[in-house]
Formats: C-alpha cells, sequence, structure tokens
C-alpha cells in the first residue's frame, strides 16, 4: 500500500503495541521507573494509571521484553476471572507444579503457588506479577491479591505485583471495604497524555523507526494532530495512519494540515473532532468573510468602499490587538487552542459589527433602548450580593472580599467565554459611556440601569462598543497567578478545579492532592487553556481563574444570562 511509496519498511503507526516503537516521553520514562521499582529488589506492590491508548500495555511489553536476570514474570491480560481461576492463571504462568484434578480448591492452588515462590526465592530469582486492565478485577480477586501479598520471608516480600489500569481503578482502590489493600501500595503514577513538542517528536520517532523520510508531516499537521488526539498515542496513530493513506492516494509527497485535518474528521470519534471549518480555513480568510457579511447588512455601503475599510482602520485595530496580545505575560487568548480559528473569526466579525454601522464607523441613528447615565463596579457588585457598598477604586485595585476586578478587551464571544456580567464602554455621539450587560444571547442583550433593564438588539449595540469591558471574579485560590513551582493550597485548589473541570470527582484521586506545581499538573493545564482559547503557558492568572470557576459554577456567583423575551 503506502510503504513502497513512502519508503517505509514498517508500518509506522500500527495501534498493536510494540516495544519497538516505544516512545519514552517524560512521563513514559517515569512510568517505566515505577515498573522497573516494582520489579526489583526492594519493589512491593505498584498501582500504573492511565487513560484508554496511552501507552499502559507497551511500557508493561516493554519490561517483558528487557529480559532482566533473576526475574520471573506472570501476566494476567484477562482479570476477569473467578478467584480459583485467577490463582491457577498465576501458577500456569509461572509454571508452578500442580494437578488440576487433585489441586481442586482455591486453598491447593495458593499452597502450591507459594511452595514455588519459596523455591524460587531459594534460587535467588524475583518474581513479580503484572494484571493489565485491573479496574475490571472483582473484589474477591482483589482481596485474593491482599492475601498473596502476605506470602514472604522474614525479610523480603515473596511476589511483588504491579496493578495497571484505567482511571477507574483509583475509583475502585478507593473504596471503604478495600482499604487494606489501598494501604499496601506502595508506590502509584498516573502516565499522561504527551504535550505538543513529545507528539511531535513521537511521530518522527516512529518514522524514523519504519525507515521513512524526514518531516513527512508537516508543523502545521503535526500540531493538529495533538489538537485532534488531545496527545493520546493510540489516537495519534490512528490519525497519522489514516492521513498516510490518504497522502498515497492523492499522490501527496507530505502530509500537510488539510489532509491531517481529513483523515482526524473521518477516524476519531466524533467527541473528539473539531470543527473541519475552525481548523482548515485561515482565521483570516473567515475574518474577511465576516467583515463582509457586516458590510453587506447594511445599505448603501459599496463593496469597493469596504476594500478601503479593511485596510485601514479595521486593520490598525487588529495590529493593536496583537500587539497587546504579545506583551501579555500569562492568560493571553491564544492561536492555538482547537477553536482558535474560529475564535479569531468571531472576534473578527465582532469588530464588523462595531464599525459596520456606518462607512466611517459612525453610528447612523443611535439606538433608543441605551439606558441612560454610567453604570459602575457598584452596580455590578450588587449582582454578586454585595450591597451597601460605594467602592471608588480602579478596576485593577478592586478588593471587595475575595471579589476581584479584571480589565479585559476583545469580542462579545470572549465576553460569553468569561460567562460573566460585564460592564460594557460604549462610544455614543462623541462621548464615552459604561453600561452593565446582564444577559446575551444571538440577538439580543439585556442591559442594566437605574431605571430597570432594557433589552437591545445585539448588532445595533456592537456598532457603539469600544471593545473594553471590566467584570467581577471571585479569587477562589486567593492568589492572582499559580505557576510551575509553585507550592501551597492554591496549588491544590488549581487541582481540584481541573479535576472538576474535567469530569472528575478529586475525592477519587489516589492520595491527598499534592501541594507542589508539577510537569504532571502543568500539562494538564495547558490542556486546559488550549480548549478554553487561552494561550497555553501553563500559568493561572486572572483569565484562567476566571475560565476554571466557569467550568465549575459555585453558588453566588452570577452567569451571563439568556436574553428574556
Amino acid at each position: 500500500m503506502y510503504l513502497r511509496y513512502y519508503g517505509f519498511k514498517d508500518f509506522p503507526f500500527s495501534v498493536t503495541p510494540d516495544p519497538a516503537f516505544l516512545y519514552l516521553s517524560a512521563s513514559h520514562r517515569e512510568a517505566l521507573g515505577h515498573l522497573l521499582y516494582g520489579a526489583g529488589e526492594h519493589g512491593g506492590f505498584v498501582a500504573l494509571i492511565g487513560e484508554v491508548g496511552t501507552g499502559k500495555t507497551t511500557l508493561i511489553r516493554a519490561l517483558v521484553d528487557n529480559e532482566m536476570a533473576d526475574l520471573d514474570i506472570a501476566l494476567c491480560w484477562n482479570p476477569q476471572l473467578q478467584v480459583k481461576e485467577f490463582v491457577a492463571t498465576i501458577c500456569d504462568e509461572l509454571g508452578a507444579d500442580y494437578d488440576p484434578r487433585e489441586d481442586t480448591t482455591q486453598k491447593a492452588l495458593v499452597d502450591r503457588l507459594n511452595a514455588h515462590l519459596l523455591a524460587t526465592h531459594a534460587a535467588n530469582r524475583r518474581t513479580v506479577l503484572i494484571i493489565d486492565e485491573a479496574q475490571n478485577l472483582s473484589r474477591e480477586v482483589l482481596e485474593q491479591l491482599r492475601l498473596l501479598t502476605n506470602l514472604e520471608t522474614h525479610k523480603h516480600k515473596l511476589l511483588r505485583i504491579i496493578l495497571v489500569g484505567q482511571p477507574e481503578l483509583s475509583e475502585l482502590l478507593e473504596r471503604h471495604d478495600l482499604r487494606q489493600l489501598a494501604q499496601r501500595i506502595t508506590a502509584r503514577f498516573r502516565l499522561r497524555p504527551l504535550d505538543r513538542q513529545e507528539t511531535r517528536a513521537y511521530i518522527q520517532h516512529r518514522l524514523d523507526l519504519a525507515g521513512g523520510s524526514q518531516h513527512l508531516f508537516t508543523r502545521p499537521a503535526t500540531a493538529l494532530v495533538r489538537l485532534y488526539s488531545g496527545g493520546i498515542p493510540r489516537l495519534i496513530n490512528m490519525v497519522c495512519e489514516r492521513a498516510l493513506m490518504g497522502g498515497y492516494a492523492n499522490g501527496k509527497s507530505r502530509i500537510g494540515a488539510l489532509m491531517l485535518s481529513r483523515a482526524a474528521m473521518e477516524t476519531l470519534p466524533r467527541r473528539r473532532r473539531v470543527s473541519r471549518m475552525r481548523v482548515v480555513l485561515p482565521a483570516a480568510a473567515l475574518a474577511l468573510v465576516a467583515l463582509m457579511g457586516a458590510v453587506a447588512w447594511y445599505p448603501g455601503i459599496q463593496l469597493s468602499r469596504a476594500a478601503g475599510w479593511i485596510g485601514g482602520g479595521q486593520a490598525a485595530q487588529v495590529a493593536s490587538a496583537d500587539e497587546a496580545a504579545s506583551n501579555e505575560s500569562s492568560d493571553d487568548v491564544s492561536g492555538d487552542g482547537p477553536d482558535a480559528a474560529g475564535e479569531s473569526a468571531e472576534a473578527a466579525a465582532a469588530d464588523g459589527e462595531r464599525a459596520g454601522s456606518g462607512p466611517e464607523g459612525k453610528d447612523d441613528a443611535p439606538p433608543s433602548g441605551i439606558p441612560a447615565g454610567d453604570a459602575d463596579i457598584n452596580q455590578m457588585l450588587r449582582l454578586w450580593g454585595v450591597f451597601g457598598s460605594q467602592v471608588q477604586s480602579s478596576c485593577d485595585s478592586l478588593r471587595v472580599g475575595d471579589l476581584r476586578c479584571l480589565s479585559d478587551s476583545g469580542s462579545f464571544a470572549m465576553v460569553e467565554r468569561y460567562n460573566r456580567p460585564a460592564l460594557l464602554t460604549l462610544q455614543r455621539e462623541g462621548r464615552r459611556q459604561t453600561v452593565l450587560l446582564s444577559a446575551l444571547d444571538e440577538t439580543h442583550a439585556t442591559l442594566v440601569g437605574a431605571n430597570g433593564t432594557r433589552r437591545v438588539d445585539r448588532r445595533e449595540l456592537a456598532g457603539m462598543w469600544t471593545g473594553d469591558f471590566r467584570i467581577i471574579w471571585r479569587s477562589d485560590s486567593g492568589v492572582g497567578l499559580i505557576q510551575p513551582g509553585a507550592v501551597g493550597d492554591a496549588v491544590v485548589w488549581l487541582r481540584q478545579r481541573l479535576a472538576r473541570a474535567s469530569g472528575r470527582n478529586p475525592a477519587a484521586e489516589l492520595g491527598p492532592p499534592s501541594p507542589v506545581y508539577d510537569d504532571e499538573l502543568q500539562a494538564e493545564l495547558e490542556a486546559f487553556q488550549l480548549s478554553k482559547g487561552l494561550r497555553a503557558d501553563g500559568m493561572a492568572g486572572p483569565r484562567t481563574q476566571i475560565m476554571l470557576n466557569g467550568a465549575v459554577p459555585s453558588p453566588g456567583s452570577p452567569a451571563l444570562n439568556r436574553v428574556e423575551e
């Protein structure tokens, strides 16, 4: 098929776990170290946990193929067994001597296994039991495992045990009736997905081993692989395999972003797909279409005039926004996120709405629905349940309990992502005005004024909005920035909030949450930032913390509601 076309000696992206193709990322190297520790002289009971497809089985096979001296390994690939079948499987794997016709009881099998372990120990050999898919073990088999850990001499365990499973294994070990077993686990490790750099290196590693050419995948294509797959090696293999088949069928010498995107759409489950339009089309092209649509909305504006308008004032606005983004140290809106292209286009479309009310960007007729007078921070604080306060400080210096204020600029799409009421700055008839936005949908917005609320047209409001806004947010972490290397309660808060944002129960995690900001936490935070269109810098500043708060809403935190008819 494509082997000869691309010059491969072997299939580079087979989904079969092959230790010959093992790529040791930092996480995989540490995981292999835990396996070697578990099988070593002082090993005991080790648990390796990772999502489906992260490479757990490949690591097991790499350990087995290592052929460590003086080590006997029993592999259990099918843990869905009855207790007696389970013990018999261990005996079969180790070559323990027993008679299936006579040794018919569980006790007889355990006695035979104990005798075999004592004999191997006397011969200065170690024995390790590795159980894959351990999340499927029954409670009875887990209890038998606990009893097998009692097989020991005065100084050494006769049987070392390594449990390998999916995150459900963590929840299983947290059960109260299995606490005795959980207490015997001496080392636990969670295998994490590959980051962007590791994904690129992983792809090239497998291409090199298969004998392929250098740089067969373009850099944009490898970046898309990471976004589509989430850094899961099995999904990376699936997408790349399909992309190579497509490249061969279409006579492509290299795999680009378009071919990769098509492969992902055809291969991955629906929930993992990123919108084809958002990934494939450049944000600039989408922005141009959106701007043209905004111009065409208003009669009397010629497309020939629009060309100069787009190239002048709009270009200056975009350049100004890009310059501001490049100067931010944390929490920037980034083009690296899975929806980045779509978000950039949406922001440009919103800019087009603001400028599209006249050929010179001026209002043809100011809307009558805008409340008179200026809204202020105190009015927004009342939505947070703070009454009787007369705050005079600026937004950036606001401190009311754990409430803080963020000044930002962008589009309605950004305001919707923050999902908080916002003070918008308008430009009306040569003067600035501040209004409080409490609700927003595709066509309308609700503004709060001194004399009640007003429902206005979203496009009409966008025509006067400067793009500047302020929002109140709750600093649950107690700090303004959480960065790699930090230690303390804020890091614990970040771990727990990320767990909840991804649908996990923090209470079910293995052991108490670490207060140290390590590489694993940074990778998880960067993935979250990418999913929210923020710069993936691993630094949890106000923008990231607001997004984390929004992912797990708490009582007393007002959201940006839908507009009521």
